[in-house]
């Protein structure tokens, strides 16, 4: 069989002529692997929650930097994890403080 025809490229238009790029090494943003940009990071659990995705819906789509992945209450989760870790951090502090003798 021929070899088939090479495209022509207009001249006036570099973005035309130029290699395209190697296609993504993981899923497109917007597929139901990563629905978000911010989603990438869900699996190493170092994503956050879009606060509008389960409510009224996210307007950016794909390109939110924030996880379309996370349950609907995972940033009330987060949140209350944070707040207990930082009460056992001041309790400590107090138990360290009543202790000590100066």
């Amino acid at each position: 069989s021929a070899p088939l025809p090479t495209p022509v490229f207009s001249t006036h238009n570099r973005a035309l002529s130029a290699p395209l790029a190697p296609p993504p090494l993981g899923p497109a943003p917007g597929s139901l692997q990563l629905p978000s940009i911010g989603s990438a990071a869900h699996e190493q659990g170092r994503c956050k929650p879009c606060s509008f995705f389960h409510t009224k819906g996210c307007d950016i789509g794909p390109t939110c930097s924030f996880c379309h992945l996370c349950g609907a209450d995972e940033r009330k989760h987060r949140r209350k994890e944070k707040v207990e870790q930082r009460q056992g951090q001041r309790d400590a502090r107090k138990a360290k403080a009543a202790g000590a003798v100066y």
